[in-house]
């Protein structure tokens, strides 16, 4: 498991670039293994001799990782590495939920001129052998290890209710009668003494819920694997937060008001009986308010000035975090100034995205586009051409489409440096989050285009003509990436 040798040893090696080598070897020699980011963790290299290898004498600092067990079962060269990074993981998991290859197909009736065009469309799916090998066999598609069992959070006649329209007297009729988990965790600890020694979250470990009649009863076999989740409520949902707060910390409640009850006392609000149990450091907690809003910063700057330092630099990345945390502010009539943080100088501080090394990008460009195969430089070109053309017949939307690990990815990045080598501006838009980390500078539609996260008839992206993010985009060369 020895690497080339390459370098000084061997210019020639197949993995060498321009003189360097392109796997970085040989590593440095270290006393950790350390953590990295952008790559590969920088696995511990202890300091060894020199030892005849062929015709060179290498050291540790030439081994490849690789698993001995792995090694030795398949009797051949194997190389793992360990994915640490947030990257990897990403990755990973945009393949696994990217769902699976579809063509479209059109049908065409040339006799019939009034016709549904959505309805003319057909989504086919596509099933290679081995998958339809493997559904024929009737094999496990996902396992599931535990079952999660969603807890109720509500507030006095509150609870949610599901119902279609014009039947919504009906469905408030059935809500009255029926239980959810946590009017049935009351009457469960009116009947059970014995469940009055778990919390709320706890008892599907011990109980179980049956969905007809909402009726706790003790569980006889299983719990270690039953996760009682409780929904994530926001601070600002004030009365129904301290509800929580309460749930997660009291035991055999049997009723609303013996949440609230604390010494004896029945307390006006859930608020109230969390100050009175201590559960509540001050006011300021009361209120959902941070008390040094600058220590809060420095000690989270880092994680969220992580996009911004990808798409920039070490230097400025944290200036463009507040920046952007300033724009945000503003629907709020609050600015840095107000809450204590310096307000941020930047050389028109978000008019002029993205700020780009040209020349670094032109270098980039200059890699890059002599890897693009024949198919890759075609499209490369009529992009180009699209751009850079004013004629007003040549087509400027572009779809591009193949399987994953053909190089769509790669061809997207070589279009972003050859664009920003030449001075001009370009945002790569994507639909999730995940796809965008995988773009130079990538962003969600989301957060460009500002698309509500809730969709409904009257949805409508809140950008305004007037501002200047609105500017940006049509300034951009490229609008959408990905």
């Amino acid at each position: 498991m020895i690497h080339g040798p390459c370098g000084t040893l061997n210019p020639n090696s197949q993995c060498m670039r321009e003189g360097v080598c392109t796997k970085q070897y040989p590593k440095e020699f270290r006393g950790k293994t350390e953590e990295n980011i952008n790559g590969y963790p920088m696995y511990q290299r202890k300091y060894t001799e020199f030892l005849r290898v062929g015709r060179h004498d290498l050291d540790n600092r030439w081994v490849v990782p690789y698993n001995p067990w792995l090694s030795k079962k398949f009797n051949a060269h194997i190389n793992v590495e360990v994915c640490a990074s947030i990257k990897s993981a990403k990755y990973l998991y945009k393949y696994v939920y990217k769902g699976h290859d579809a063509a479209s197909i059109r049908f065409e009736n040339e006799k019939t001129l009034d016709h549904d065009e959505i309805l003319s469309f057909l989504d086919g799916r596509y099933v290679s052998a081995p998958e339809a090998m493997w559904r024929l066999n009737e094999f496990n598609l996902s396992e599931k290890s535990h079952t999660v069992v969603r807890l109720a959070v509500h507030l006095p006649d509150q609870q949610a209710i599901v119902y279609q329209d014009g039947q919504e007297e009906e469905a408030v009729a059935r809500a009255a009668t029926r239980q959810t988990t946590l009017t049935a965790w009351f009457e469960l600890n009116k009947n059970d003494q014995d469940s009055h020694n778990y919390l709320y979250t706890d008892i599907p470990h011990y109980y179980t819920f049956n969905r007809t009649a909402m009726k706790g009863q003790k569980r006889q076999r299983g719990g270690e694997q039953v996760i009682g989740r409780t929904p994530v409520v926001n601070i600002q949902d004030s009365e129904r937060y301290y509800l929580c707060v309460l749930l997660l910390r009291k035991l055999g409640s049997v009723s609303f008001d013996d949440l609230k009850t604390v010494d004896g006392i029945v307390c006006n609000t859930f608020q109230q009986a969390c100050k009175m149990k201590g559960l509540l450091e001050g006011d300021q907690h009361c209120f959902g308010e941070v008390n040094n809003i600058p220590e809060l910063w420095f000690r989270y700057k880092d994680a969220l000035s992580e996009d911004f330092v990808r798409q920039y630099s070490e230097d400025s990345g944290p200036q463009y975090a507040l920046a952007e945390s300033e724009e945000f502010l503003k629907h709020y009539n609050l600015n840095l100034k107000k809450l204590k943080l310096l307000t941020v100088h930047l050389p028109d501080a978000l008019s002029n995205l993205p700020s780009f090394d040209i020349l670094a990008e032109q270098q980039k460009e200059q890699i890059n586009a002599p890897k693009l195969n024949e198919e890759q430089k075609l499209v490369f070109d009529i992009i180009l051409k699209a751009i850079y053309d004013n004629k007003e017949d040549i087509s400027r939307l572009f779809f591009l489409e193949g399987p994953a690990g053909t190089g769509k990815t790669f061809l997207y990045n070589t279009l972003l440096h050859t664009i920003r080598g030449k001075g001009h501006h370009v945002t790569p838009v994507a639909s999730t989050g995940i796809a965008a980390t995988l773009l130079n500078g990538g962003r969600t539609a989301h957060s460009v285009f500002k698309i509500p996260i809730v969709l409904n008839a009257t949805s409508i992206c809140n950008v305004k003509p007037n501002i200047q993010e609105a500017k940006l985009i049509c300034d951009k060369k490229i609008n959408n990436l990905g």
